[in-house]
């Protein structure tokens, strides 16, 4: 009974794993293909969401099949729970790594911003550390290293009002620079959130370890 739970939880690891890897990896296309104005990498990230899409189909029915058959309680139940919401963050941050990858298509012919697409592709890459160390702090059980996502994912809202205030400086000199600055301040948006899942994923850690549902927020003072 014991050997088949543990099988079925690593199993599931294994969707996880394979939901983050691809859920970060659209974000880091998607960004990419806005820095460089490239349709065809922004195209791939859209279709890539159809294996996300059926992999947390598969992890949810993995789930609730292995609650139904083995009973699991205790450390063991709340981590399977744990599972299930995380699957669901992963689906959510790869719709938002979809939506960049849109953005980036309709921004192809708008006038650009150089210092605010760089500061785009920080915030991405800031965001895609919050999300992989989530899904590490839920693998490893680690307490200490969830709690510590909170402080990143202040890194990402901060670049977000770095964008926001660039933004309002040239668009308000320069209004044929305001299309571009709207689309931009929504795809800011949609980075922002996916970090967002990625701090729910590892609030998911410290329930599975401590079964108390805590709400992490970040104090970095820089």
């Amino acid at each position: 009974m014991r050997e088949e739970l543990d099988r079925s939880v690593d199993e599931l690891r294994g969707m996880l794993v394979d939901m983050s890897e691809r859920a970060d990896g659209m974000l880091g296309k998607a960004v990419s293909a806005l820095a460089e104005g490239d349709r065809v990498r922004a195209e791939e990230v859209i279709y890539a969401d159809r294996a996300v899409d059926q992999r947390y189909v598969e992890l949810q029915h993995g789930v609730l099949t292995t609650v139904a058959l083995q009973a699991p309680v205790g450390r063991d139940l709340r981590l399977l729970t744990a599972f299930l919401h995380a699957a669901l963050h992963l689906e959510r941050m790869a719709d938002h790594a979809v939506s960049v990858a849109r953005g980036a298509i309709r921004l192809l012919e708008l006038p650009r911003d150089e210092g605010v697409v760089e500061l785009i592709v920080e915030m991405g890459s800031s965001a895609r550390e919050v999300g992989r160390t989530s899904l590490q702090a839920l693998l490893a059980l680690d307490e200490d290293l969830a709690r510590s996502v909170a402080v990143a994912d202040d890194r990402v809202d901060r670049l977000e009002l770095r964008i926001f205030e660039e933004l309002f400086g040239s668009a308000g000199t320069d209004p044929d620079r305001l299309p571009w600055a709207a689309q931009i301040i929504g795809l800011s948006r949609r980075i922002e959130r996916y970090a967002d899942h990625g701090v729910d994923i590892a609030e998911q850690a410290v329930f599975a370890v401590t079964g108390i549902n805590a709400e992490l927020m970040g104090n970095d003072p820089t």
